[in-house]
């Protein structure tokens, strides 16, 4: 237990959790990221092990302590600036503390720089915002989803360096909604090895993604969707086109800026130790119209990158398993990645990929962060990894979930500096490969349970009196006796085995009316 006694005078700051500057905090391995003006960022861990207190300021260790009733000790901490963006902090136990020979008591090391925003981009997304583009609106009578007076006062707390705080937090709240479609569409179909600003775009792709959208309401015909892409409700893959072609600058530009920004967010968001969460998941490919031989042009490392620009970013998942993303090789992502801490949710999520990160060779996970209190489902637990975040393959298996085929990619994250030891398809030496008992597959198959799938309720629209009740829509094809579904869940159009479900729900029912 620890709480910050004082500040050099002169010096302001304040924690970003919302809690008072002075606020005793405590938990093993959780973050406290305080800002300091002019200076940058401190995070403040607490560590006990094996009965003794440690507490972590950046990269910097200070203990240990042992409190004599066995408690969590009360530990003190000021903070001194000893030179530009450079600090010492200095641990002053209570009386109750017993002084491990010989503690160490003073952590010292460089602040943690805030991230560059560039006005330009914040101008951009003051423009985006005036016209409606952003953010993702609810869905009618959705309980779900933050206002924006929410989303301010938020930033405010997350981001109280910046002046920019409602466009930070905007970003990342706009990931959480059906617009990750878009920020993602835009990353994985650049031509990344093209040296051009801003990179080509598969043109011809993304017009008929946004096309085969078929999962509702994320449809070409719901104005909210379309209006996401800058476009109106279509009723042909031609509309599409020719509406894409009138407003790709824009929209590239958007992406851009929005990946920028948001990136910028993450970076600010305090650090998630792998003391409270040693393995992440993330259940992949996460749009529905997209399939396995779109996961591949996700990275950096993908041949199809380099052109050309009339050659499809389509890669077979096997080919791409047997060359740059196998066993050795490093991949880094070209778009944000989202993953939770729970292999459950998951594997919901999974169309055809289950992706385990094992933690890092390090305290906490760098280039991930923890957006849910941003969150337009506070009960969906995510983590993202942002652009350009480097990962080491060290294993891949196929196990059968629910019935179906599903290839489990194991990764470790790469700090970004050794990201250059592995270029190209080059096989990364550094680093020991998971151990195969860390990660037991068979038991990732065996522990899903298709909770949420049994979950699908069925309507007749003439089961409704007024208004369709919120969170119940139309069948995306037709079923002898009923018009409407709910789930037990909200998508935002991400692909999860309810669309499985729902599919063979479907055609279950028309079998036994069919002669």
């Amino acid at each position: 237990m620890w709480c910050l006694d004082k500040i050099d005078d002169g010096y302001e700051g304040c924690f970003t959790d919302g809690q008072p500057l002075h606020a005793m905090r405590n938990g093993h391995g959780l973050v406290s990221r305080l800002a300091i003006k002019h200076q940058g960022f401190l995070d403040i861990t607490e560590v006990q092990v094996s009965g003794l207190t440690f507490i972590v300021v950046n990269e910097s260790w200070v203990g240990p302590f042992k409190d004599r009733d066995a408690a969590s000790p009360l530990l003190k901490l000021q903070v001194e600036i000893v030179g530009d963006k450079i600090f010492n902090v200095t641990t002053i136990p209570s009386p109750d503390v017993i002084n491990i020979d010989p503690p160490r008591m003073v952590a010292s090391g460089n602040f943690t720089p805030f991230p560059s925003i560039d006005p330009k981009d914040v101008e951009f997304l003051r423009t985006m915002h005036a016209q409606k583009f952003i953010p993702y609106p609810p869905q009618p009578g959705s309980d779900l989803g933050l206002t924006e007076e929410e989303i301010r006062r938020r930033g405010r707390i997350l981001f109280p360096f910046s002046q920019h705080s409602f466009y930070l937090a905007l970003c990342v709240y706009d990931w959480t909604t059906a617009s990750f479609t878009r920020m993602v569409f835009f990353k994985i179909f650049e031509y990344t090895g093209i040296p051009k600003n801003p990179f080509p775009l598969d043109m011809p792709q993304i017009a008929r993604q946004i096309w085969n959208s078929d999962w509702p309401p994320y449809t070409p015909r719901d104005r909210d969707y379309m209006n996401s892409f800058m476009m109106k409700p279509a009723n042909s893959l031609e509309s599409v086109q020719q509406q894409l072609d009138a407003v790709v600058p824009q929209l590239h530009m958007f992406s851009n800026v929005q990946n920028r920004v948001f990136k910028a967010a993450m970076q600010s968001l305090p650090r998630t130790s792998v003391l409270r969460k040693p393995r992440l998941f993330s259940g992949q490919v996460d749009i529905r119209q997209l399939g396995l031989d779109h996961f591949g042009i996700g990275f950096l490392e993908c041949p199809l990158n380099t052109g050309p620009v009339n050659h499809s970013l389509t890669i077979e998942l096997a080919a791409a398993m047997n060359s740059y993303i196998s066993r050795g090789h490093t991949i880094t992502t070209k778009m944000v990645c989202s993953f939770t801490d729970n292999k459950q949710d998951a594997m919901h999520y999974s169309n055809g990929i289950l992706i385990v990160a094992n933690r890092p060779h390090s305290m906490f996970w760098d280039t991930a962060a923890y957006v849910t209190p941003l969150s337009d489902d506070p009960k969906k637990t995510e983590y993202t990894f942002m652009p350009g975040s480097p990962f080491l393959v060290e294993n891949i298996h196929t196990i059968k979930i629910a019935g179906k085929d599903v290839f489990v990619i194991t990764l470790r994250p790469l700090p970004r500096r050794d990201s250059l030891l592995a270029q190209d398809g080059e096989i990364h030496s550094n680093g020991a490969m998971c151990d195969e008992s860390e990660l037991d597959v068979a038991a990732l198959a065996e522990s899903y349970s298709s909770i949420l799938e049994e979950q699908i309720q069925l309507f007749d629209a003439s089961e409704f009196e007024g208004d369709v009740p919120p969170g119940v829509l139309e069948l995306p094809r037709k079923h002898p006796s009923k018009t409407h579904f709910k789930l037990a869940h909200r998508t935002n159009g991400a692909y999860c085995a309810c669309m499985d479900a729902l599919d063979r729900i479907l055609d279950e029912a028309r079998s036994v009316v069919l002669p």
